[in-house]
């Protein structure tokens, strides 16, 4: 996807700031050997891109005439609304490997979560692979899954072309059982003790 992109020459939080009032999100493209370039970029056009392609986009950055391949490498936002911030772009070329985390999508959940609390201790999958191999997110159906039972990295459908940097016994959910409280005996249930008496002895 091609968007285009304008230099940016001042930076700081006060053009930053002025430049998201308008509608416009600051960013940088680096790569090896090549000096960082401050760019700003439409936020509209951004959100769209990522919304369609994940936070890892590929994207032909356009500015003053010269065009860069690039991928969405970092997203800074606003923790409470969720606004984007800041953007990185790392040029890279389309036959070099690079190292992502890809978000892991759950499918079926509804159907497991009456038997027990569904844990998902692993929600992004690091891999290796080129550009144009990178998905925007991985699916798991846990549809079926029994408590006590578990899936794992090495049980997720990956392309062959697609190296997976997590170890493959690494637990992507487990289906817990629910905790349940446990209740205080009832007074029934308690073992009665007389009190012991005091200063009575028997008679010989």
């Amino acid at each position: 996807m091609k968007l285009s992109c304008i230099p940016r020459d001042v930076t700081g939080t006060g053009v930053s700031r002025r430049l998201r009032n308008s509608d416009f999100i600051p960013g940088v493209i680096y790569g090896k050997a090549v000096n960082p370039e401050n760019i700003s970029i439409n936020r509209k056009d951004l959100e769209r891109v990522i919304k369609s392609d994940g936070e890892n986009a590929l994207l032909d950055l356009e500015i003053n005439g010269k065009s860069y391949y690039t991928m969405i490498k970092d997203i800074q936002r606003d923790y409470l609304k969720d606004a984007i911030l800041h953007v990185d772009f790392q040029r890279i070329s389309k036959t070099q490997l690079v190292q992502v985390s890809v978000p892991i999508h759950l499918l079926n959940t509804n159907t497991v979560l009456t038997e027990g609390a569904l844990v998902h201790q692993i929600d992004q999958l690091d891999i290796e692979c080129t550009p144009d191999m990178i998905p925007k997110s991985f699916t798991l159906d846990v549809a079926g899954l029994k408590i006590g039972h578990g899936i794992t990295v090495g049980e997720l459908e990956v392309d062959e072309n697609i190296k997976v940097l997590q170890d493959k016994d690494d637990v992507i959910v487990i289906l817990s059982p629910f905790r349940v409280s446990e209740e205080p005996e009832s007074e029934d249930e308690e073992e009665i003790k007389e009190p012991p008496l005091v200063g009575a002895e028997e008679e010989a």
